[in-house]
């Protein structure tokens, strides 16, 4: 972790622990909660406003937590609280068998997830601020995410078969509950050593963005999220109406998870050799060529390399994002500006998974695909280019922490 001070690793290795712990449940539960549902006698209609409620809940709370996160100066008492909300909702979904206790408890989900994503996101800017490749630490972080998702994504069939649905999403919600209790071991950031009772501010400090460049990023975001609403959320349907079994959408989505582990990484060295606008936009133009095409390679061999191709599109705008992210403010905005990045991530699923499914019922898949594709590269065409490359520093005479 170069350039990391050695107090603020320890924390790093902590955050990293308690990530896992979140992804590792997702990857075993996200490919069966629909399924889960069904055995509960929730129909289509019940289980897609079950998936809404969950996604209100992660729409209305980051902004919430990031900016209660600056109020008390920590990040570590919101991490651990929406762990812990999050282990006893999936607890719950679990071990009732009232549809709608499960829908109360995907709804606080929602929001603890909202919770840990706004706060974990500021506690990682802080934690590499002085870091000297930033980059290169924040893809080895949210590598170990996706490592943890794909380890977990292709077991949760297979115990599922064996002892019902249930049993997965039970050792997901301890998986949780163990991330929760790891964040224990999480410090607040350590600022840069005092010279003399003064701060001596790092040579590469990053300073505030002008409004234009935060309100051109989030632009980007919501169209990238726009498109993961719009398809990716919508993929696993996709694959089965054209012939996939699950057993085999699920090995493709643990594929692409694995292709991430190397891929965030990647990402995170090539955003600090040549910049952050250059990787949003080749994840933008890379995912909506990737979007068009599933329509002609899905049902042939093409849809194995493809989705490997989409790990590494996936991961050009993943790292540099979230490190964008984290550069858009100080320390004392960081909570709310990491707020408001998953609030409009949240806004832009929502909004892309409604239209998408309002084109599809009306034509196909293959349509929708296509639109939602078409939109993000226009967008990388005509917005992201005026980001800026780099990410605004100061010198050592004028950088705040």
């Amino acid at each position: 972790m170069r350039g990391v001070l050695p107090q603020n690793q320890h924390s790093l290795r902590f955050l990293i622990i308690s990530q896992a712990g979140l992804f590792a449940a997702n990857g075993l539960t996200i490919p069966l909660m629909a399924n889960h549902y069904a055995t509960l006698h929730a129909d289509a209609t019940l289980i897609g406003l079950i998936f809404a409620v969950q996604q209100f809940g992660s729409l209305a709370a980051p902004y919430i937590w990031g900016l209660r996160s600056d109020a008390i100066g920590q990040r570590r008492p919101i991490i651990f609280w929406a762990l812990g909300m999050a282990s006893m909702s999936m607890l719950s979904v679990a071990l009732t068998e009232s549809i709608w206790l499960v829908i109360v408890a995907q709804l606080i989900f929602g929001v603890a997830v909202a919770g840990f994503n706004a706060g974990g996101l500021a506690l990682v800017g802080d934690l590499i601020e002085d870091a000297t490749s930033r980059g290169r630490v924040l893809g080895f972080v949210r590598t170990t995410g996706s490592l943890a998702f794909a380890v977990t994504a292709i077991t949760g069939g297979f115990i599922a078969d064996y002892y019902g649905s249930w049993v997965p999403i039970c050792i997901g919600g301890v998986m949780l509950l163990s991330g929760c209790l790891a964040s224990l071991g999480i410090r607040e950031a350590v600022v840069t050593p005092q010279v003399h009772g003064v701060h001596a501010p790092p040579t590469e400090a990053v300073v505030p963005v002008s409004r234009a460049v935060t309100l051109t990023f989030f632009v980007v975001v919501f169209a990238w999220f726009y498109g993961m609403g719009s398809v990716a959320w919508l993929w696993p349907a996709f694959m089965s109406n054209v012939g996939y079994t699950q057993s085999s959408i699920s090995a493709l989505w643990a594929l692409a998870a694995a292709g991430e582990v190397p891929g965030l990484m990647l990402a995170g060295y090539l955003a600090d050799r040549w910049g952050r606008r250059p990787m949003l936009m080749a994840g933008l133009i890379g995912q909506g060529m990737i979007y068009i095409l599933y329509q002609f390679l899905a049902p042939a061999w093409g849809i194995v390399p493809l989705q490997m191709i989409r790990s590494l599109t996936y991961s050009s705008y993943e790292t540099p994002a979230l490190l964008m992210a984290t550069e858009l403010g100080l320390r004392q905005r960081r909570g709310r500006l990491a707020g408001v990045y998953h609030t409009i991530a949240a806004l832009g699923g929502v909004i892309g998974s409604a239209v998408s499914g309002f084109i599809i019922a009306q034509t196909s898949y293959a349509l929708s695909f296509t639109l939602s594709g078409a939109f993000m590269i226009v967008i990388a065409l005509l917005v992201a280019r005026r980001l800026p490359a780099r990410a605004t520093r100061a010198s050592s005479s004028h950088a705040q922490v």
